[in-house]
């Protein structure tokens, strides 16, 4: 049960759910709101919770750290 990640769409952004072994066998739901926002620091934050969730950690030190960013531009399909 504790690979489980839920993401839930809420009014005002996204309520992230897990759980945290108390004891030997015994998980208890942890919840998380993670705020939406006007300018997609919200989703940035969202995407990057996931990625730490299943191990894909900052290195200060490392050469090959996760980026997301709003960067690209899109182009117009003919």
């Amino acid at each position: 049960m504790n690979n489980l990640l839920e993401i839930e769409k809420c009014e005002n952004g996204w309520i992230v759910k897990n759980y945290d072994e108390q004891e030997e066998g015994k998980f208890i739901p942890v919840k998380e709101l993670i705020v939406d926002t006007d300018n997609r620091e919200g989703m940035t934050n969202l995407l990057m919770k996931v990625a730490e969730y299943f191990g894909v950690n900052y290195d200060k030190y490392g050469s090959d750290n996760l980026e997301i960013s709003w960067s690209k531009k899109g182009h117009k399909l003919e």
